[in-house]
């Protein structure tokens, strides 16, 4: 008997597994890992709500161990299309090529992207009451954030290229 209801209990268990249907969850779009001296120090992550009255919504979702509490995260919601999604991957690019900052809104909060003193990686800021939230992202984490693949030919052809000066 004993052996029976082990035999079982496999097939009763699998038994009350059921696929849930995801629609009214949102769509993922990409994740980041952030690190610092080898140590995982938060994370970020952007994902598609499911439409509101016929409006798009993106979610930018990050955790800073620095600032945070334990448990906590960050958590900016605004309205964008995927074209406006697209312009700010654009948008993230453009600053690590050109190592200048960039300021814009989204969600009635000012937002900076401003470049880091390590190559190739930039700092996402915004106020948060009264709060500094801010999280940094080396460019190939900009194609993870957004579902992109890194292309490292496309990489080296974008960046500027030096002068050359004859010798007199």
């Amino acid at each position: 008997m004993k052996k029976l209801l082990l035999f079982l209990l496999p097939i009763f268990t699998y038994a009350q597994i059921t696929k849930v249907p995801n629609d009214g969850l949102g769509e993922h779009i990409g994740l980041h890992i952030i690190y610092f001296l080898g140590r995982v120090n938060g994370g970020v992550s952007l994902g598609k709500l499911p439409d509101v009255n016929g409006s798009e919504y993106h979610q930018l979702i990050w955790t800073n161990r620095y600032y945070d509490k334990k448990e906590e995260r960050t958590i900016l919601t605004f309205q964008s299309t995927s074209d406006d999604i697209n312009n700010l991957f654009e948008l993230f690019k453009e600053v690590v090529k050109s190592q200048k900052t960039k300021i814009f809104r989204l969600k009635d909060k000012v937002i900076t992207i401003m470049p880091s003193s390590i190559k190739n990686e930039v700092i996402f800021n915004y106020e948060s009451d009264g709060v500094n939230k801010y999280f940094y992202i080396s460019s190939i984490g900009v194609y993870e954030l957004f579902g992109k693949t890194w292309n490292r030919i496309e990489e080296k052809s974008t960046k500027a290229k030096p002068k050359i000066y004859p010798l007199q």
